[in-house]
């Protein structure tokens, strides 16, 4: 018999219901992930050695690197968010919490409620972090292929693009958070 976690509506589904959710984020994450290992094991032999690693607004290149510093700050940032937003559940059950800001925290981080509250945070963040994830893929897909190209330009018009809808995204997200724990339980 599945376990029921709260007493507001929206929080009275099965504890079950938060793992589906989680499971289908790793699955995401994991994915992910795969891409980015072919999209390292595709190009980095296409790649010359010195390549343009920082562009300007206008999409010429302002900084150069090696492919090898450039692979390796790309996985060092993913390592990080990885680490940041993967590892937010544990942290979040280890810390008090008045570190958590969260609306109403004492109603929302009370005994009864606070596993629920913590795997739906768990959730969310590890949504947040597959599409900044996500984000980095495609501007690290970007500035590959203007590596690639003869003029050596960032298609600037798709990295806005992409930054616009990381924005909408971060918004949708956010309201939906702010939803999911109201200032009155």
């Amino acid at each position: 018999m599945p376990q029921f976690a709260a007493t507001r509506k929206d929080l009275l589904v099965p504890v079950c219901t938060a793992t589906k959710t989680m499971r289908l984020q790793r699955i995401l994450l994991t994915i992910l992930l795969a891409a980015v290992a072919l999209q390292i094991l595709y190009y980095y032999p296409l790649l010359p050695e010195t390549v343009a690693s920082h562009f300007g607004a206008a999409g010429r290149p302002n900084g150069w690197s090696s492919k090898e510093q450039f692979f390796g700050i790309y996985l060092g940032v993913l390592a990080l968010l990885l680490v940041s937003f993967a590892g937010a559940p544990t942290l979040l059950r280890r810390i008090s919490p008045e570190w958590i800001n969260l609306p109403n925290r004492e109603y929302w981080l009370a005994p009864e409620r606070r596993a629920r509250s913590i795997a739906i945070l768990g959730e969310e963040m590890l949504s947040f972090g597959n599409a900044t994830i996500g984000l980095i893929i495609c501007a690290i897909q970007l500035a590959i292929q203007a590596n690639l190209s003869e003029s050596t330009r960032l298609a600037n018009p798709a990295m806005w693009v992409l930054l616009a809808v990381y924005f909408l995204y971060a918004i949708f997200w956010t309201i939906r958070l702010y939803r999911k724990f109201p200032k009155k339980g």
